[in-house]
């Protein structure tokens, strides 16, 4: 498993301003499967931090994005959905939410306002709700773009009947970025004041092998359908940083045989497709010519297996 927040706090070196009246402070990012989280993030950042896809579970392992100007940083800890499932790697994913939200600053819990609140959620928002936790909580209800305006009041006093004592209850677009800043200037005003922990330079601590990973896995699950990207990993055999270009070799994991020649695809066109969509993408992020090499390898139900698991950081 990846180190945990407090730990990365406490291996980075501060960084210091001269303002006295700066905040700092993480802010977990929490909600049921495809809410929006990192759609989000992304565009508080304003650069791609964390993939982004359709479909539920694209968010493995905990995220950082690093949002700083000269009154604040803020550190964004995209989380994987909070769901029910009975795999080793669906218990992980749920416990890595639930430990950013007890190590963060600020709670931010989402839902998607395009869909009605399901009970799912409505759990999720008890949860947070019963005071467990002392800190400020904020809910947000995305995708407003998306919702009938007449439901928003409605779904607002919903919300608020629920957890009473939340510190504000903001609609917003991610995706549009509608009140999106008015997110920002909320989050700002329940940080700590404290010191930048992070380089103001930075807007994420992945290193880019880890975002290569991510970038290939991205792919996986835009080109496949139903449950074979859910039975999909990536790992990274080899980057080499050559100067004017990098080398990686990756390997995509398939929990069984039938699903080989599916990511494959017939005459290997979607492996080609898969490749050349990353490799596109991880140029524009890295800045130089990037040499991928890709090929399938079958470990059998690699999901359910602990060992496996803490090899690929899940």
């Amino acid at each position: 498993m990846s180190k945990s927040l407090e730990d990365m706090i406490n291996d980075v070196q501060t960084f210091t301003t001269d303002n006295e009246d700066y905040r700092c402070g993480s802010v977990a990012l929490l909600g049921r499967p495809n809410v929006g989280k990192s759609t989000l993030m992304n565009k508080i950042i304003g650069t791609k931090v964390a993939i982004v896809t359709p479909k539920p579970q694209t968010t493995r392992h905990r995220i950082l994005g690093i949002h700083s100007d000269e009154n604040e940083q803020i550190v964004f800890v995209d989380t994987p959905g909070i769901h029910k499932g009975s795999q080793q790697l669906n218990r992980n994913m749920v416990k890595v939410a639930y430990t950013a939200a007890e190590e963060a600053d600020v709670l931010c819990i989402m839902q998607d306002g395009s869909k009605p609140m399901d009970r799912g959620t409505m759990a999720l928002i008890e949860r947070f709700a019963d005071g467990r936790l002392d800190k400020p909580r904020i809910h947000v209800i995305n995708k407003i773009d998306q919702s009938n305006k007449d439901r928003l009041l409605p779904r607002l006093q919903e919300i608020q009947q629920l957890d009473p004592k939340a510190d504000a209850y903001i609609p917003i677009s991610a995706k549009k970025g509608s009140q999106v800043p008015a997110l920002v200037k909320e989050i700002s005003k329940h940080l700590p004041k404290r010191q930048p922990m992070y380089d103001p330079e930075w807007f994420t601590d992945q290193s880019q092998r880890q975002m290569a990973a991510e970038y290939v896995r991205e792919q996986v699950f835009l080109s496949m359908y139903q449950e074979i990207p859910f039975q999909t990993a990536v790992d990274i055999e080899d980057f080499v940083d050559l100067g004017d270009k990098i080398e990686i070799t990756a390997v995509i994991l398939v929990a069984t045989e039938r699903h080989k020649p599916m990511v494959i695809g017939k005459g290997g066109e979607l492996m080609k497709h898969i490749g050349i969509k990353t490799r596109e993408g991880l140029e524009d992020l890295l800045g130089c010519k990037v040499n991928l090499k890709l090929w399938v390898k079958v470990q059998k139900d690699w999901f359910d297996k602990p060992g496996i698991l803490h090899e690929l950081g899940l």
